[in-house]
């Protein structure tokens, strides 16, 4: 019997977006205004410190409202853009974020790619001004030359070793000649590490940009820091490569912005492994899409999953190098439809002779174990453990049932039994690109050695693959995929692309020690029956239950080869086929039954080749 477990798989906020995509279309601009106040208003409330998970919301929610300006009106559209202007003073409402007081006499302070700016420490504003210590005397604050290191050194690594571009040129303004501008400002006491955004009013894709950085990374507003320079450091790291993509294509979608930048952000101080602390939420996110996040919520815990998101971008490098990111960023506005972050990284992935679906089907599977350094998560060792779907463990005879969203997966634990071998057969929806796997890991958690049996099935259908010697593995996982990423379209008012086409799809999984091939037990015609009437119908028993027949697999020829017009049933109850001819056949003629190998048991084990030809003649 089929022991079935409910898989869950669809978290609650994905199916509110599910749901959203039912909105009337002659409601979608009530709609769109609607969600462009939301965004508003949550821009505001992050700057108050309110909803803040990560420190780095305002980045994306800042890019959102930019995105959101023809949906608000003249008034909000005023307000949103004063929101974007940097924080210079004169340029914002009373109450707004911007300096109180005019920057430092020496502000700012210009090297080689960027301008630093400032204000000093007043009686009239005290909040925005960065540390007075400054060793050399030189009017200009440690912090402050500090950073222009920090920011030195950050474009060393993303421009010139990791080959970026180098970002769009935004002119004289800030007071530097092409140069970066960065303004220091109190954001710790809202727990916001730092932010970019273009400046507003620009066109197309490729825009320039600044950023905002707190002022002093304090112990006490980011306590998990002993030391104040490495918040500096990622920070930098993290948005200055944002400023690196607005310049790629500002309208690329949010998980690859985050994604990618906390992927830079490593690889540039790659000692302080902030990510780290993402993964927990994201180990238990797997049957939400990779590419989640909730425009209309930033704030939603399912977002905390783009900046995990990382580990994509880690198993990349580690299979292709770190060049197939960038890439996927230069590729952004060629891709059809261009800003799609699957098809960036499907055409920077072509180009090393892979996929997409390839990719990620693969990914997906090497998370069972990501923990082993036998695998190619270099610091997998000091990752949580990826969560497992179900809370029983699959024994042979045993299945798992469900739905899952696109690039959504499920794993779910096998028992590792004395069987010789076990398979894993796995059922997706037609037409869901899709993989099945069983993942073996010998030995330890963080060192032992993996074993990943993979099935791709580019459409959807069934799938298997088989583990020999299961009992010698310290931990076998089974893994269903839905690796699609088809879209109807850019949805404004979710903030997303419409994924309906593969969204909810079922999977089913079934674990099995059958490696018999069912066989025909009796048949009619019998073999070489002469005699055989005119109107006769052909009917085969199996010896178990199988699936598969149909008109493909079960066929009636005549002598000349040509397949004879007929109606194909099975009953599973009795385990009997039927082939009924449309019209009489020929008078004494022969004719041949052929099953084909499509036709297999619930284990995918196929007909056994004994018997699945035969012929027959008719009489008079």
């Amino acid at each position: 019997m089929l022991a079935e477990q409910l898989v869950r798989l669809r978290p609650a906020p994905i199916v509110l977006v599910c749901l959203a995509l039912a909105v009337p279309a002659a409601a979608s601009a009530a709609t769109r205004h609607d969600e462009a106040v939301s965004v508003l208003h949550q821009v505001k409330a992050v700057r108050d410190g309110h909803g803040v998970k990560s420190g780095f919301e305002l980045t994306p929610l800042l890019r959102e409202l930019a995105q959101r300006l023809p949906d608000l009106s003249p008034r909000d559209r005023r307000a949103a853009r004063r929101m974007m202007l940097r924080p210079t003073i004169g340029q914002s409402q009373p109450g707004e974020d911007a300096y109180a007081v005019p920057e430092a006499p020496k502000s700012p302070f210009c090297g080689v790619h960027f301008c630093i700016h400032w204000v000093a420490i007043n009686t009239t504003n005290q909040k925005d001004a960065p540390p007075s210590a400054d060793s050399d005397h030189d009017g200009i604050p440690n912090y402050v030359e500090t950073m222009a290191g920090v920011f030195e050194h950050v474009h060393q690594v993303e421009n010139v070793d990791m080959a970026w571009r180098e970002p769009v040129s935004d002119g004289t303004r800030g007071g530097g000649v092409d140069k970066t501008d960065v303004y220091i400002k109190q954001l710790g006491d809202q727990g916001i590490f730092g932010y970019s955004t273009p400046d507003p009013n620009q066109k197309g894709n490729s825009q320039f940009a600044y950023l905002v950085m707190d002022n002093d990374f304090s112990h006490a507003e980011f306590p998990r820091y002993t030391d104040p320079l490495e918040p500096m450091e990622v920070t930098a790291a993290h948005e200055y490569n944002h400023v690196l993509q607005f310049g790629y294509d500002w309208l690329q979608d949010t998980w690859m912005f985050e994604s990618t930048a906390v992927w830079a952000e490593d690889k540039v101080y790659d000692s302080v492994n902030d990510y780290v602390g993402y993964l927990k939420r994201w180990t238990q996110l797997t049957q939400v899409p990779l590419t989640a996040f909730d425009a209309t919520d930033p704030a939603s815990a399912v977002n905390l999953k783009v900046y995990g998101d990382a580990v994509w971008n880690r198993w990349l490098e580690a299979h292709y190098g770190e060049a197939v990111v960038r890439g996927a960023w230069e590729m952004s506005l060629d891709t059809s439809p261009p800003s799609f972050a699957p098809g960036a990284y499907d055409a920077s992935l072509r180009t090393h002779g892979t996929s997409f679906f390839d990719a990620f089907t693969r990914f997906a599977a090497d998370t069972a174990e990501w923990r082993s350094t036998a695998g190619p998560f270099e610091e997998g060792a000091s990752w949580p453990d990826v969560k497992r779907s179900s809370a029983k463990s699959l024994v042979p005879g045993a299945g798992v049932t469900g739905h899952l969203d696109h690039t959504g997966y499920a794993l779910v634990r096998v028992t590792p039994t004395a069987d010789a071998r076990i398979r894993f057969v796995g059922n997706l929806s037609h037409g869901t690109p899709g993989a099945v796997a069983l993942v073996g890991r010998q030995g330890s958690e963080t060192a032992g050695a993996i074993d990943v049996k993979l099935k791709r099935l580019p459409n959807g259908g069934r799938g298997h693959v088989t583990l020999a010697n299961p009992g010698g593995y310290s931990r076998v996982t089974a893994v269903l995929i839905n690796a699609g990423v088809a879209q109807n379209g850019f949805r404004p008012e979710l903030g997303d692309w419409d994924f309906s086409a593969v969204d909810d799809r079922s999977v089913t999984g079934l674990l099995t020690t059958d490696f018999r091939r069912p066989r025909v037990l009796r048949r009619t015609p019998t073999v070489e029956a002469t005699d055989v009437s005119r109107k006769t119908k052909v009917r085969v028993r199996f010896s178990e239950q199988v699936t598969g027949v149909n008109t493909s697999s079960v066929r009636l020829l005549a002598s000349d080869g040509h397949k004879v017009s007929a109606r194909v049933t099975y009953d599973p109850a009795t385990q009997r086929a039927r082939l009924t001819p449309k019209e009489r056949l020929n008078r004494h003629a022969r004719y041949a039954v052929k099953l084909t190998a499509r036709i297999v048991d619930r284990g995918q084990n196929t007909i056994a080749p004994a018997g699945r030809t035969w012929h027959f003649r008719t009489g008079g």
